[in-house]
């Protein structure tokens, strides 16, 4: 109830004081201090993000991949040699997974040439995530096997493949803004130097 008076009390000062409030300035060096604040804020959320994103992606996949697990040992789905693709239902179906595969393999690449200065442990981890994440695609092979042609299970492979080149984008697009505020830092920290 006291908090409620106050922001009466401070809306009522607002309101009488408006006038006086569009005439003066800040005081001097205002702006550089508020500028310094929302950079140290910048530093701050990147690196904060970066390790919470990684955790969150780990914690999903394992998800994914127990409940992929649980699931084949409830249905009992057997291992076939003659396993078919999304290539042999159509010549549609084989288009889109050539193409899925080919955008993948290139973010898959790109992901793995990425500078990670002086984490490779990071690397490592991203890379073998984001393998993990076709152990999920295979089961759904395996479901397309017990249950040819089933129109939910091809639907289920191709959202597969535009959720993953997401992420990929995702994991990609947060791995150049870092690399970006190194470099400002760096530029940063040599014009202090100069």
């Amino acid at each position: 109830m006291q908090k409620i008076l106050q922001m009466k009390k401070l809306e009522k000062y607002i309101i009488d004081n408006r006038e006086r409030f569009n005439r003066e300035e800040p005081y001097e060096g205002h702006f550089e201090r508020f500028s310094g604040r929302q950079a140290n804020y910048r530093k701050r959320s990147g690196i904060f993000s970066w390790k919470y994103m990684l955790q969150a992606a780990a914690i999903v996949l394992l998800i994914m991949i127990s409940s992929i697990w649980v699931y084949e040992k409830i249905s009992g789905i057997n291992e076939d040699s003659a396993m078919i693709t999304l290539g042999d239902i159509s010549s549609e179906y084989r288009e889109a997974e050539i193409y899925y595969t080919e955008l993948i393999n290139r973010k898959y690449d790109e992901i793995k040439s990425f500078d990670f200065k002086s984490n490779s442990r990071e690397r490592e981890i991203l890379l073998q995530e984001l393998s993990e994440m076709d152990t999920t695609y295979r089961s759904l092979e395996k479901d397309l096997n017990a249950e040819k042609g089933n129109q939910m299970v091809i639907s289920a492979m191709i959202k597969h493949y535009q959720l993953k080149l997401e992420i990929m984008s995702r994991i990609l697009e947060h791995l150049y803004q870092v690399q970006s505020d190194r470099q400002i830092k760096s530029e940063k920290d040599e014009s202090i130097r100069i």
